[in-house]
């Protein structure tokens, strides 16, 4: 079949047709992800918030989220099985994380070095007001 040839003004007019097909509307989902939708699938997509934050807003509940604290412990972890449950903490707040514990979490480094966790915020049961976190591959 052969090409047609297109006049100057029908070539202009495809092109202006295109470009708006492929700008997007106003009010459409564009750009980058939104943090706090459920479609963040990786870290660096993911809002830092702290644990006040984790425990207080309802909002946060089932999203992914990178929460700032220190390792506060690891009951039974550090000695060979290193996922579990293990907490996570600042000066006033703790909270129970599930899954891999951060090398950071050293018994000699216990509360001393800062660990940034990827994790998606969950009731600690169903039906709960309480809540932790549960560790998500980075």
């Amino acid at each position: 079949m052969p090409l047609a040839r297109l006049a100057p003004s029908h070539a202009l007019a495809a092109l202006v047709l295109a470009a708006a097909a492929c700008t997007p509307r106003p009010g459409s989902a564009a750009g980058a992800p939104n943090p706090l939708e459920p479609g963040v699938l990786r870290p660096n997509q993911a809002p830092i918030v702290g644990l006040p934050d984790v425990l207080d807003l309802d909002t946060l509940l089932g999203k992914r989220v990178r929460v700032l604290g220190w390792c506060a412990g690891a009951p039974g972890l550090l000695a060979g099985r290193r996922s579990g449950a293990w907490f996570l903490g600042t000066p006033d707040t703790t909270i129970e994380v599930r899954g891999l514990v951060p090398p950071a979490c050293a018994p000699a480094g216990l509360g001393q070095t800062l660990v940034l966790v990827f994790a998606q915020v969950v009731p600690a049961e169903p039906g709960s007001l309480q809540r932790l976190l549960l560790r998500l591959p980075e």
